[in-house]
Protein backbone atom coordinates (compact mmCIF):
# COMPACT_ATOMS: atom_id res chain seq x y z
CA UNK A 1 0.00 0.00 0.00
CA UNK A 2 1.35 3.40 -0.96
CA UNK A 3 1.20 6.57 1.08
CA UNK A 4 -1.69 8.70 -0.11
CA UNK A 5 -2.88 12.29 0.06
CA UNK A 6 -5.96 13.29 2.00
CA UNK A 7 -7.07 15.57 -0.86
CA UNK A 8 -9.96 13.24 -1.78
CA UNK A 9 -11.19 12.82 1.78
CA UNK A 10 -14.62 14.07 2.77
CA UNK A 11 -17.38 13.52 5.32
CA UNK A 12 -21.07 12.75 5.04
CA UNK A 13 -23.98 12.44 7.41
CA UNK A 14 -25.89 9.52 5.98
CA UNK A 15 -26.05 10.14 2.24
CA UNK A 16 -25.75 13.94 2.62
CA UNK A 17 -22.29 15.26 1.82
CA UNK A 18 -21.02 18.01 4.09
CA UNK A 19 -19.87 21.03 2.09
CA UNK A 20 -16.39 22.59 2.33
CA UNK A 21 -14.89 20.10 4.78
CA UNK A 22 -11.24 20.93 5.41
CA UNK A 23 -10.25 18.36 8.01
CA UNK A 24 -11.57 15.42 10.01
CA UNK A 25 -10.13 13.21 12.73
CA UNK A 26 -11.15 9.86 14.17
CA UNK A 27 -9.51 8.67 17.36
CA UNK A 28 -10.26 5.06 18.26
CA UNK A 29 -9.40 3.75 21.70
CA UNK A 30 -10.05 0.96 24.15
CA UNK A 31 -10.49 1.22 27.89
CA UNK A 32 -7.91 -0.83 29.75
CA UNK A 33 -7.62 -2.18 33.26
CA UNK A 34 -4.26 -2.83 34.87
CA UNK A 35 -3.73 -5.23 37.72
CA UNK A 36 -1.10 -7.26 39.53
CA UNK A 37 -1.70 -10.61 41.16
CA UNK A 38 0.18 -13.60 42.47
CA UNK A 39 0.39 -14.90 38.89
CA UNK A 40 1.89 -11.77 37.25
CA UNK A 41 5.36 -12.20 38.83
CA UNK A 42 5.50 -8.66 40.22
CA UNK A 43 4.49 -7.01 36.95
CA UNK A 44 1.29 -5.27 35.96
CA UNK A 45 -0.90 -7.02 33.40
CA UNK A 46 -3.32 -5.15 31.14
CA UNK A 47 -6.73 -6.28 29.94
CA UNK A 48 -8.52 -4.61 27.04
CA UNK A 49 -12.10 -3.59 27.72
CA UNK A 50 -14.70 -1.66 25.75
CA UNK A 51 -13.92 0.23 22.56
CA UNK A 52 -14.86 3.84 21.88
CA UNK A 53 -14.11 6.53 19.35
CA UNK A 54 -14.31 10.30 19.08
CA UNK A 55 -13.29 12.92 16.60
CA UNK A 56 -13.85 16.24 14.92
CA UNK A 57 -15.06 17.53 11.58
CA UNK A 58 -13.84 20.99 10.51
CA UNK A 59 -14.93 23.07 7.57
CA UNK A 60 -15.87 26.44 6.16
CA UNK A 61 -19.31 27.76 7.06
CA UNK A 62 -21.86 28.09 4.25
CA UNK A 63 -24.72 30.14 5.66
CA UNK A 64 -26.97 29.27 2.70
CA UNK A 65 -26.65 25.53 3.29
CA UNK A 66 -28.93 23.74 5.72
CA UNK A 67 -26.69 22.43 8.49
CA UNK A 68 -27.12 18.76 9.31
CA UNK A 69 -24.59 19.06 12.14
CA UNK A 70 -26.58 19.86 15.28
CA UNK A 71 -25.14 19.32 18.74
CA UNK A 72 -26.96 16.72 20.80
CA UNK A 73 -28.23 14.77 17.78
CA UNK A 74 -27.47 11.28 16.51
CA UNK A 75 -25.78 10.90 13.15
CA UNK A 76 -24.43 8.16 10.93
CA UNK A 77 -21.07 9.60 9.88
CA UNK A 78 -19.24 8.42 6.78
CA UNK A 79 -15.62 9.54 7.02
CA UNK A 80 -13.88 9.11 3.67
CA UNK A 81 -10.13 8.49 3.47
CA UNK A 82 -10.36 8.80 -0.33
CA UNK A 83 -13.05 8.41 -2.99
CA UNK A 84 -13.89 4.79 -2.08
CA UNK A 85 -12.63 3.92 1.43
CA UNK A 86 -14.52 5.16 4.47
CA UNK A 87 -15.41 4.57 8.11
CA UNK A 88 -19.08 4.35 9.08
CA UNK A 89 -19.50 5.72 12.60
CA UNK A 90 -22.79 5.90 14.50
CA UNK A 91 -22.24 9.02 16.58
CA UNK A 92 -23.62 11.72 18.83
CA UNK A 93 -22.61 15.27 17.91
CA UNK A 94 -21.29 16.47 21.27
CA UNK A 95 -20.14 19.98 20.38
CA UNK A 96 -20.50 22.50 17.55
CA UNK A 97 -18.69 25.82 17.24
CA UNK A 98 -18.36 28.58 14.65
CA UNK A 99 -15.32 30.82 14.34
CA UNK A 100 -15.77 34.34 12.96
CA UNK A 101 -12.58 36.40 12.49
CA UNK A 102 -13.56 40.06 12.48
CA UNK A 103 -9.98 41.31 12.76
CA UNK A 104 -8.59 39.61 9.63
CA UNK A 105 -11.81 38.83 7.78
CA UNK A 106 -10.87 35.18 7.33
CA UNK A 107 -13.43 32.74 5.98
CA UNK A 108 -15.88 31.74 8.71
CA UNK A 109 -15.18 28.22 9.90
CA UNK A 110 -16.88 25.58 12.00
CA UNK A 111 -15.86 22.61 14.08
CA UNK A 112 -18.01 19.73 15.29
CA UNK A 113 -16.96 17.12 17.84
CA UNK A 114 -18.52 13.67 18.01
CA UNK A 115 -18.44 10.52 20.11
CA UNK A 116 -19.20 7.03 18.85
CA UNK A 117 -22.56 5.54 19.72
CA UNK A 118 -21.99 1.83 19.17
CA UNK A 119 -19.87 -0.21 16.81
CA UNK A 120 -18.28 1.46 13.80
CA UNK A 121 -17.31 -0.12 10.50
CA UNK A 122 -13.69 -0.08 9.35
CA UNK A 123 -12.96 0.72 5.70
CA UNK A 124 -12.09 -2.06 3.30
CA UNK A 125 -8.64 -0.98 2.20
CA UNK A 126 -7.59 -1.66 -1.37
Amino acid sequence: MAVESGKNGTAKIGSTALVDITHWTLEKSVATTRYASNSTAGYKATVAGVRMASGTIDGKWDGSAVSTIIDGTSASLLLYLNATEFYTVPAIISKFSITVDIDNGSVTGFSASFESNGAWTEPTLT
